[in-house]
């Protein structure tokens, strides 16, 4: 083997092996992270502060993930655990369009929606005033 091409073979495969542990982390189960800022591009400039979602306490609530994470196909959510999470952006755009909630009003009802049906039912629920997700940031 020639000199220059054991060094051409080492790097070849670092770059396999970079590119190996990237496909695995972006189409391998998703594993959400514990906190999630909820912002968009779309919101600029800011005029609030970014909503810090925390996974846990909806965990222990006992919420299905698909009740917040969906890819709806023919009218039906076809989203399930451990499928990979697309932005909300990346459907839910900065102004409503046909069939399609903006992703200002999406959050909200989302959120604050579920917050306030389980308020109504008398349960424990999250924040439903703006400052109370909308922290400084």
């Amino acid at each position: 083997m020639e000199p220059g091409a054991s060094r051409v073979t080492k790097v070849l495969l670092w770059a396999l092996a970079v590119i190996l542990l990237m496909a695995a982390k972006t189409l391998g189960p998703t594993e959400p992270e514990p906190v999630s800022p909820l912002q968009s591009r779309q919101f600029q400039p800011r005029t609030k502060g970014p909503v810090l979602f925390r996974h846990q306490p909806h965990e222990a609530a006992g919420v299905n993930c698909a009740a917040c994470h969906h890819d709806y196909v023919h009218g039906r959510n076809v989203w399930r655990p451990g499928l990979p999470v697309q932005k909300c952006e990346e459907c839910h755009p900065a102004r409503p369009r046909a069939e399609v909630l903006d992703l200002k009003n999406s959050f909200h009802r989302q959120c604050k929606g579920c917050h306030l049906k389980l308020r109504q039912r008398g349960c424990l629920a999250g924040p439903i005033k703006c400052q109370d997700c909308h922290r400084p940031g």
